[in-house]
């Protein structure tokens, strides 16, 4: 009686044991098949289901341009997951904007595109004598204004290669210390290579093209304290004055 008992136990316990070989065999394909539907969960719910789907855009950075010109520039796709946006076209389209210097766009979960534009700063306003336009510090034109802005030099640019021209009047504007730039009352540039400074005391600065402007401004600081109509430093070794006050 005892034997039969005691095999009936033994087969019970071999019986327990397959049961968990066969689960601990199974365990790891019960694991991996929830990782996967789970997988399948988090990539249908952020790239096809409307949960995390575009509803606005945060716009920060812009103090002359309007909001509404870069959000209709950025042409945002509204309902479209936020995951599978495009965020480097956006930035792409706000940088077309003129006075837009430079855009990045990121994500701010769960539902919202944020745009941080970076606006140019004019740095002289340029004239033809009819407009004004504004260029920042890469000589970039961006924007025409009617009147001449305060604060800014007004630079004069004739002849043909005009945007050439124009990033060397803002390579010398940029070299000028800022008391000297104060006293700058205009520009003349017929070409990248004469360039001139005309004071708003009447005095008259040849700068030449815009090589060696930091050297030429400091020829210039030195060579003003001696009072003259015109300094020339073209040529920063070789300074000239003329109508020299004795």
């Amino acid at each position: 009686m005892s034997q039969s008992v005691d095999l009936a136990r033994a087969q019970q316990k071999f019986a327990r044991r397959q049961r968990l070989v066969r689960w601990r065999s199974w365990l790891p394909w019960a694991i991996g098949g929830g990782l996967v539907v789970l997988a399948g969960l988090v990539v249908w719910l952020f790239y096809f289901s409307s949960a995390f789907a575009v509803s606005g855009v945060r716009i920060s950075g812009a103090d002359t341009v309007p909001v509404a010109t870069i959000e209709q520039t950025a042409a945002a796709p509204a309902g479209t997951p936020l995951a599978k946006v495009d965020l480097r076209s956006i930035a792409a389209r706000v940088r077309t904007i003129p006075a837009v210097a430079d855009a990045q766009v990121t994500r701010a979960w769960p539902r919202k595109i944020v745009i941080v534009v970076t606006e140019r700063v004019p740095v002289v306003v340029v004239t033809d004598g009819s407009r004004y336009e504004l260029v920042d510090a890469t000589g970039t034109s961006y924007r025409t204004v009617p009147n001449r802005p305060a604060g800014l030099p007004e630079a004069k640019v004739t002849g043909v290669r005009r945007d050439v021209t124009i990033h060397s009047v803002v390579t010398v504007s940029a070299s000028l210390p800022d008391s000297l730039r104060a006293q700058v009352g205009s520009i003349s540039a017929a070409s990248p290579d004469s360039i001139t400074l005309n004071l708003s005391s009447g005095v008259k600065v040849v700068w030449g093209s815009s090589d060696d402007s930091e050297r030429k401004a400091e020829v210039l600081s030195v060579l003003m304290k001696r009072q003259a109509k015109v300094y020339d430093v073209s040529a920063p070794d070789l300074p000239v004055t003329k109508g020299e006050k004795r």
